[in-house]
Formats: C-alpha cells, sequence, structure tokens
C-alpha cells in the first residue's frame, strides 16, 4: 500500500452547547492515499462534514478537537496564520455542502475566481483562466457567467461555481462536501467523474462526502460508513456493497431508490378542474451590461390540474427552478400568459397577486436558505396562515393539526431553524406550506440535501399528500427513482424549452426526446455502478 498522503488518527471533535456537550467526532481513524478517491457516507449528524471542518480549521466556534491529521507530512492540526491560510485552497481544496452562503453575495463569480488564483495560482491572464475554470465543470457561456453574482445563479450553476473554485488551484487534496446537492443526474457523473479525475495523476487525492450513496459507488475506490460520529465499516467499493458487515450499512444501502422500479399503482384519471394555465411563456433575465440576454424560458404550455401530481426534471440550469417561480408568480414572465383561477397573474399588481397566495404555496430547495433564523417553528408556520385565520387560538391548534402531519412533535414550536436537522427544517418548510391547504404546492428539489433515510422518510409523507386528489402537486427534482414512484406526468425541460411531456411509465419506458433518454441513461443504479 502507497504511503498516506492524509493520515487522520483518533479525531475527536465535542461542541459544547446549552443542553450538554456534543460528541460529533469520537475517535475517528482513516487515511487517503495518492491517487484514492475514497467515499465518506452516512445519515445527517453523523460527523461526515465535521472531518471537512475540522481539516480547514472551520470548526464551529468553541469545539475542541484533538488527535492527529498530517498531509504528507504537514501537521494540520498545528497551522495557523499565514500558513494556515496558504494551505486552504492551496493544499486542501474544500468544496462547501452549501455553496450559496460559501459564495461571496457582493462580487461577482469571476472577481472570487481571479481572487483564489491571485493568492494560491498568481501569473498572467488571470480572467482567462477564471473563464477555462467555469468551462471546465460544464457551465454554459463562462465568459458571460463571470459577470454574474451568486443570487443570479440557480441552485446547480451555484454548486458548479463552488467546485470550479476548489478545484481552480489544484490541491494536493479536495475534500468535497456534497458536491452534487442540487445537480442533474447527466451533470452528477461528470462532475464526479471531473472531481475523481483530480486524484488519478497519482500525487493527489480526493475525499467526497456525499448521501449519494448510489453516485459514490461509480467513482470512489473506497467507501467509509459513519454513524453518530464513528466509522462503523470501510472496504473496497464493490466488496462493501455487495457484502456489507454492518447492520447499519445495510439499512443505508436498502434505502437507495431504484429508478427502475415502476409503479406498483397505476394513478386514476385525471378529470380535475384545470388549476393552471401557462401559454407561450417567456423569461428573460436582465442583461448587466445591456444587450437582450437569451431566454431563460421559452415557448411554455403546461397545463395543471386538480389531481396533477407533476414532475418537472432536466439539466441543471434548463430552467426548472425559473419555470417553478414563473408558476408561483415569483417573477413576472416577459412573454405569454400564465392565468390561476381566472386571473393573469403577470397582470396583476404586487398586492393583488398576494391575495392569491392563499391558494398557492411553495417549498424551497434549500430549507435553511428559506427559513427565517430568526424566527421560531411556530411563527414561521403560522406566517402564512394570518392570510386566512385572525383567530388565535386556532391558529394555534392548526399549528399543531399541520405540524402532527408533517411527522413533528408540537414540542418543536419553539425551536428555530439552527436547532433543526436537516429533514427537520425540510418538514418546517412543508408545514408552512400546508398550513392554509392550498390549491396548487410546487416543490423544488424538496429532499435534495437529505441523506438517504430521512429522504425514504420525507418522500414518504409526500407520497400520502399526493394521494389527495383534491389538490395540485408540481414538483421540480433530479432525483428519477422519486419522480417514478410519487408523480403521475412528466415534462422535460431543456436549455428553456419543454422538449417531452406525458404519463411517467410512458416516458421512462418508451422516451422519444434524446434529452429524456440521455436522462434516464445516466440515472445511478447501486447494483450496476459498484466498482
Amino acid at each position: 500500500m502507497s504511503a498516506a498522503l492524509l493520515d487522520i488518527r483518533d479525531l475527536k471533535v465535542s461542541i459544547p452547547t446549552p443542553q450538554g456537550i456534543v460528541e460529533a467526532l469520537r475517535g475517528v481513524s482513516l487515511h487517503v492515499a495518492p491517487g484514492e478517491v475514497l467515499g465518506v457516507v452516512g445519515e445527517s449528524g453523523g460527523g461526515k462534514s465535521m472531518i471537512a471542518r475540522t481539516l480547514t480549521h472551520l470548526l464551529p466556534y468553541r469545539a475542541q478537537a484533538s488527535g492527529s491529521a498530517t498531509l504528507s507530512g504537514t501537521d494540520i492540526m498545528a497551522l495557523q496564520g499565514e500558513a494556515l491560510r496558504q494551505f486552504r485552497g492551496g493544499e486542501v481544496g474544500l468544496c462547501f455542502q452549501s455553496p450559496r452562503a460559501a459564495l461571496n453575495p457582493v462580487r461577482t463569480v469571476g472577481d472570487q475566481l481571479v481572487d483564489r488564483f491571485r493568492a494560491h495560482a498568481p501569473g498572467d491572464g488571470l480572467k482567462r483562466r477564471a473563464i477555462a475554470a467555469l468551462a471546465a465543470v460544464g457551465l454554459r457561456a463562462p465568459e458571460t457567467l463571470i459577470e454574474y453574482f451568486p443570487h443570479q445563479l440557480s441552485g446547480g450553476m451555484a454548486q458548479r461555481v463552488m467546485i470550479a473554485l476548489s478545484l481552480s488551484c489544484n490541491p494536493r487534496l479536495l475534500v468535497a462536501d456534497e458536491p452534487t446537492t442540487g445537480l442533474d443526474v447527466t451533470l452528477t457523473g461528470e462532475i464526479l467523474d471531473l472531481i475523481a479525475a483530480q486524484a488519478r495523476d497519482g500525487d493527489r487525492a480526493v475525499m467526497i462526502i456525499s448521501h449519494d450513496l448510489a453516485a459514490l459507488t461509480k467513482v470512489c475506490d473506497r467507501l467509509v460508513v459513519m454513524e453518530k460520529g464513528l466509522i462503523v465499516e470501510t472496504g473496497a467499493t464493490r466488496q462493501l456493497i455487495t457484502a456489507p458487515q454492518s447492520p447499519y450499512t445495510r439499512r443505508l444501502i436498502a434505502a437507495v431508490p431504484d429508478v427502475t422500479t415502476r409503479r406498483t399503482t397505476s394513478p386514476e384519471s385525471r378529470d380535475g378542474e384545470t388549476v393552471m394555465t401557462l401559454r407561450d411563456v417567456e423569461v428573460r433575465y436582465p442583461a448587466r451590461f445591456g444587450g437582450k440576454p437569451p431566454p431563460a424560458l421559452t415557448g411554455v404550455n403546461l397545463d395543471i390540474r386538480t389531481g396533477d401530481t407533476i414532475a418537472v426534471v432536466g439539466e441543471s440550469g434548463s430552467g426548472k427552478s425559473t419555470l417553478s417561480r414563473a408558476i408561483m408568480g415569483l417573477l413576472r414572465p416577459t412573454g405569454g400568459e400564465i392565468r390561476f383561477r381566472g386571473h393573469t397573474l403577470s397582470a396583476m399588481r404586487f398586492n393583488q397577486r398576494r391575495g392569491l397566495r392563499r391558494y398557492m404555496q411553495m417549498v424551497f430547495q434549500d430549507p435553511f436558505d428559506a427559513l427565517n433564523p430568526r424566527m421560531t417553528v411556530e411563527d414561521i408556520v403560522s406566517d402564512p396562515l394570518r392570510l386566512t385565520e385572525p383567530d388565535a387560538a386556532r391558529r394555534s391548534a392548526a399549528i399543531d393539526r399541520v405540524l402532527v402531519e408533517v411527522g413533528l412533535d408540537p414540542s418543536y414550536r419553539t425551536r428555530r431553524p439552527h436547532e433543526l436537522s436537516g429533514g427537520q427544517a425540510q418538514r418546517v418548510g412543508l408545514a408552512r406550506a400546508l398550513s392554509i391547504d392550498p390549491e396548487l404546492v410546487v416543490l423544488d428539489e424538496p429532499a435534495s440535501a437529505l441523506d438517504v433515510t430521512v429522504q425514504a422518510q420525507l418522500l414518504d409523507l409526500i407520497r400520502r399528500l399526493t394521494e389527495r386528489r383534491d389538490r395540485a402537486y408540481v414538483m421540480v427534482s433530479h432525483d428519477l427513482a422519486t419522480v417514478r414512484a410519487l408523480c403521475d406526468r412528466i415534462v422535460v425541460i431543456d436549455a428553456g424549452r419543454i422538449v417531452e411531456q406525458g404519463a411517467t411509465e410512458d416516458i421512462f419506458t418508451n422516451p422519444s426526446s434524446p434529452k429524456t433518454r440521455a436522462l434516464l441513461d445516466a440515472a445511478p443504479r447501486l447494483h450496476v455502478d459498484a466498482r
């Protein structure tokens, strides 16, 4: 075996909280050899991200770390000052889990890449190198994108910019924390191949932290399974997947959704009332320096009826989230017409559209971005209720009822978002949307940032909700296995246009568009892709 590039021994991290000391890591030992791609998997709270934060000295306030961690003989735990600054980004690159929180909101994408080059790889042609870094992660029109600010990016585009930053200076160790969250299946494979390629020249290594076990089996040489701050199993990827020893590992594998599984029940016929119609909808974002930018959506036609559960799928940046926001009236179309309950949304003033919030709600992709950090769960869930229920006692009863409906105990009312896990926070977002019993619910990647076991719980909850045939649901998702299990119709978007739509099983068994076939072919299959 090659000498370890990264060597971690007996790493422990404790974090003081008002409820007591939390042992985030409890004696973790692992190594990564030169040229190796190591995958770290497990449920939320298992300690995966805490390893990454320890290696880059980004632990929570007052956290205490002990043990040893070396990179090519450098004592990581002892680094400080200028040596630590050069180590970050130069020797170790960290791809953060939440790109919107990690990117500087007041600097353009290009400026942030140039800053990284200037600090760790100075030289000529910094702007040209920034454009090349964006092109390398599959971003379209990178020469235009460098002028964008983070808020102008879709979730998938922001994730790719984060990956470009982490790869830009060719670090010896790349630690990618959930690098494919929010990415479509085709891009997930491409990005993981790109990340894994960093280790293939022999003197670099990659550690990928992810809940997407199926995707990791395509690129990782070894897997480490973590539970409650401990490593419960480690081994070569194929061996661990085909013959897991730990009961916990077996539960993780069993929870991975399978895109080949057909629906066990057939959807009922759809003869419900039309809730919303979209006709020739076009959306263009304003250009930063004038001119006419390409449309984010163009020529979109769609009917949404009560009883519908519609999936919107496509590659990152194809226009899925733009479509969901246009449906919700959160942005105004530049062409075409969107009608809801007999009203033309684009012709209504803001205060008029606000009155329609009673009938349409949205569950956002990142719950921690969508929930107000200063508000309690009670305040968050009751906020839309104020539109429909003036009586405080009835509002309180409705809060308890909807929390129970989404699987949360009413005692969570007093908690704030930072006191919730990812799955709990997403349930609160769902409770907020359902609290006023809307006619139309839009779910934008509701489970993309959750581990497989929590995903299964949340999606089972959504399945029960969609069984109510007097409501309409539109789900934006990259997870084709989830789409097949939950949705009756599929809309496939590419470059802002609908390229195919139809019944779910028809799309899966007989796709007509090359783009749809590419998406289906790229869907990860755990039992096929194990290395």
